[in-house]
């Protein structure tokens, strides 16, 4: 439920966000691509199951494929582009004055961060709806969305809390971009790995919950672990958040 913090927080700082964003040729471009990923997918997928049809069923992929480069990859650039905005904002001192002003921090990152994981969770279910190469309950595609969703806000208050400005912030996004595929890598991994492997970051969780659905085997307790992770990771950051704005 919305507070009074955070629904003036909306009201006052969502059409500076959206005029930040318009205004920067490389967040606006990465914030149209984002939902044009399942159109691509469903035009290049077909082809290479059929050019690769000798080699490789890659049908039986469709669930690993679109996990990795849609519902894990929305978070990651969106989470990216509030880390950018939340650089921008200390280094112009735009996140000290809130000391000064009705509007509260706490107020100020709950419209940022749930705002950004609503658009998360929109892109993901059209994304996936455009590929419409898999077959998943809305149920489903909401879970897993909403789940990989809770890791924006790890990578958001990353970027402010451990990058100096707005160069290196643009440079880790590749990294990033290839840390969300390493779940797909795990899939191939004998069991033990893949639990070992998914301490590295939250996203194996949502990312197995869809492709298991999408191969009619989906495993809720999946929603256990996808939640506990990220939630403690924003716990941690938000302290040191708090700590890099008011030192």
């Amino acid at each position: 439920m919305m507070t009074p913090h955070m629904h003036r927080a909306l009201r006052v700082l969502a059409p500076n966000d959206l005029r930040l964003i318009w205004r920067d040729s490389f967040l606006l471009l990465m914030l149209v691509v984002l939902p044009l990923g399942g159109l691509a997918l469903r035009a290049l997928l077909p082809y290479l199951n059929g050019a690769l049809a000798e080699w490789v069923e890659l049908e039986r992929y469709y669930g690993l494929i679109i996990a990795a480069f849609v519902v894990g990859q929305q978070p990651i650039v969106l989470g990216a582009i509030v880390g950018i905005l939340f650089i921008e904002e200390r280094d112009e001192g735009t996140l000290s004055a809130l000391q000064a002003s009705p509007l509260s921090l706490q107020g100020f990152l709950g419209y940022r961060l749930l705002a950004a994981m609503a658009v998360s969770v929109s892109l993901s279910v059209i994304g996936v709806s455009l590929a419409g190469l898999v077959t998943v309950s809305l149920l489903e595609l909401l879970s897993a969305s909403l789940l990989a969703a809770f890791s924006l806000p790890v990578i958001a208050l990353g970027y402010a809390v451990f990058l100096k400005n707005k160069v290196q912030a643009v440079t880790a996004i590749k990294a990033l971009q290839n840390w969300a595929l390493l779940p797909a890598l795990l899939y191939f991994a004998p069991t033990p790995w893949q639990w070992i492997g998914s301490l590295v970051g939250p996203l194996y969780y949502p990312m197995r919950l869809f492709w298991g659905a999408a191969a009619g085997d989906v495993e809720w307790w999946l929603m256990l672990p996808g939640l506990v992770a990220p939630l403690a990771a924003t716990v941690w950051l938000l302290r040191r958040f708090r700590h890099t704005v008011y030192a």
